[in-house]
This record gives C-alpha cells, structure tokens and sequence, in this order.
C-alpha cells in the first residue's frame, strides 16, 4: 500500500509539474508588436477643392490602405490658429505631423523647434533653407514653373488673341515662380504674348475669380491658366460661358468645360503624404533635408491626352489642337534633355523681366 500512495504521489507531482511548465510557457511574453504611430495632416485650405488639398486627403487614405496607420486629417483656414492647432497635436503624442504650403511654415518651424522628437513634413514649404536646419523637419518645395512652362507654350498656341491670362489664388513665391515659368513658356512659342496675371487672395473664393476671369476676357484674354485651389473653379466656369480655353491646378476638369478645358499641371500632392508615413515607417525619415519635386523628376506631368479630346469634340479646330500638342511635347522634351533650362525666378511676375532671362 505505501509502494501504491509513493507511486500515486510521484504521479501528482510530476502532473503538477507539468502543469506549472505549461503556465509558465503560456505567461512568456509575444514578440513585440509592431509600433502604432500617430500621425496628421493639417490643411490650411479646404477639401473639395479638386485640387492639392483633395489629392493629400487622398494620398493620406492610400497610406491609410497601404500601411495600416490611421491618419487624422483637419482643416485650419484661419491663420492665426496655425501655431496653435500644430502645438495642440504635438502636445497630444503625434508622431506625424504635417503641414501644408508657405502660409504654415513659420508655425511648422516654432512647433517643431519645440519639439524636437515630433517628426514634421512641410508639403510646399522652405524651412530647411538659407542656413536654417531643423533636424526633425522634412520640407518639400515644388518647381512647378517646369510644369507651366509647359502649359504655357501649349497656350500661346492656342491662343487667337495672343493675350493670356494666369489667375492665382495669392501672391506667395510659389505662385510667382509658377507663373514666371507659364511665361516663358508661352515666349517661347509667341515673342510677342502678352500675359496677365491676378490674383484672388483666396484659395477658396470662385465668384471672385470668375469676375477676374470675365474681367481679363472682356480685355482680350482668350487662354487662361489657374493656380488658385478651390478658387479656379470660378476660372473654369468664365470660360466655359465664355467659349475659352482653360488650364486648371492639379486635377482634371473637363467635364466643367468639356470645349475649353485642355490642360492641367498635374502632380500627385498625395504622394507627398505618402513617403512623409512610409519615411517614417520605413525609421529613414529624411529630417533636415529640403526635397525637390518637378517635372524633370517625373513629380509633374501635363496630360497632353486633353488636346487630343478636344480636337474630336471641335474637328474644326484639329489643326491648331495638333500644334498646340507639338508645342507641349517639344517642352516637355526639351525640359527632360536638359535642353531647355526654366528660370526658377520667385519675384512678382513680370513679363518684361522674363523677356531679358
């Protein structure tokens, strides 16, 4: 009987052994997940532009998609709350923070001095220049005036007039480079082009730019390029009632004009949100560094397709579509060869200045 109670006994023991290993292996930590990262993007224009702000929002759901994170998107107009609503964010955890074009910039650059583990993205912004570095800052400048100097030559082309009409929505150095390399494109087709520029002072105001638009088509303007966000709608419906030609800003909006609409200077602002969250993901964010996006890159482009729509909806004007198509290609050509260099010229606009480049 003691033999039978020690064997039973050794039995138990050995259960409970076991048992205790098997909790004990079960209570052994997983391999550490994965870090949840917080990031946001504040924009200081609204969404519904079908523009640059429609294409971050976007560009922020396809890293949404793509990488499993969760971007929080705001939109904040009001400048004087800038600082603040970028401060809130930072003091909240964010890991991400990104902003959006030259008006943000100097908020961008007091938060970010402040906090300095706080990865930042300027899109369309100069931070990390003249002598000025902020290591947790990406900032991201646009030469679009590659891009219209090409809708500019494609303009002078079309134009009956030989008199242009560029409507941004303010005055900042990215629109003032743009529009100088919108005129010397159109030199470069017509030496003797004339090109208005206006500004509406708001990127969110098309009753004014359409008064603009009527304004400049009642002092001969036939072709119009916009630069002005949710503004350019304004732009697109003047000529539209007015049966003129019209470049729009980053989306294609034909379908507001389906007989004038023959171009827009196209870049994917998304793409930027895109490689700030895969930067950040990949641990090799660029901070510190001042980037360059344009045409020569592959950043921009100028869907040339348009013209060839257009040219099928009016057969009767295929002949100067086709030509105004040359004069594009041969742009874009020359830009990617190296042959034609643009002027990267940010002061106000001057066609006489651009005449003595």
């Amino acid at each position: 009987m003691k033999k039978i109670l020690a064997l039973l006994l050794v039995v138990v023991l050995s259960l409970a052994l076991l048992t205790a290993c098997g909790n004990s292996t079960a209570a052994q930590p997983t391999a550490a997940e994965e870090p949840s990262y917080k990031i946001v993007l504040i924009s200081n224009q609204k969404s519904g532009d079908m523009g640059p702000v429609d294409a971050m929002f976007a560009g922020a759901k396809r890293a949404e998609a793509d990488f499993g994170v969760t971007i929080k998107t705001m939109e904040v107009t009001d400048a004087a709350s800038y600082e603040e609503e970028i401060r809130a964010m930072a003091k909240e955890g964010y890991d991400l923070i990104l902003t959006t074009f030259p008006p943000m910039t100097e908020a961008t650059k007091a938060v970010a001095k402040d906090y300095p583990d706080v990865k930042f993205c300027g899109i369309f912004q100069y931070i990390n220049v003249d002598g000025e570095t902020y290591p947790n800052v990406w900032d991201t400048e646009y030469r679009g005036e590659e891009c219209t100097y090409v809708t500019g030559a494609i303009a002078a082309a079309l134009s009956d007039s030989g008199i242009l009409g560029y409507i941004s929505g303010d005055e900042a150095a990215g629109v003032c480079e743009a529009c100088s390399g919108f005129m010397q494109g159109a030199l470069s087709v017509n030496p003797d082009i004339e090109v208005k520029f206006m500004a509406v002072n708001s990127y969110e105001d098309p009753a004014k730019a359409k008064e603009i638009a009527n304004a400049m088509i009642a002092q001969g303007v036939d072709v119009f390029q916009t630069d002005a966000g949710n503004s350019q709608i304004g732009v697109i419906e003047a000529a539209n009632e007015a049966s003129k030609f019209v470049s729009g800003d980053v989306s294609d909006n034909s379908a507001l004009c389906p007989d004038g609409f023959y171009s827009y200077v196209g870049i994917d602002f998304g793409e930027n949100v895109y490689l700030a969250v895969k930067h950040l993901l990949a641990g090799d964010y660029p901070g510190g560094e001042h980037g360059f996006m344009n045409i020569a890159s592959g950043t921009y482009f100028v869907d040339l397709s348009l013209l060839d729509n257009l040219a099928k909806r009016l057969p009767d004007q295929a002949e100067k579509f086709a030509a105004a198509k040359a004069a594009g290609q041969a742009a874009i050509d020359g830009i990617q060869s190296g042959d034609i260099t643009v002027v990267h010229d940010i002061e106000m606009p001057s066609l006489d200045r651009v005449k003595n480049y």
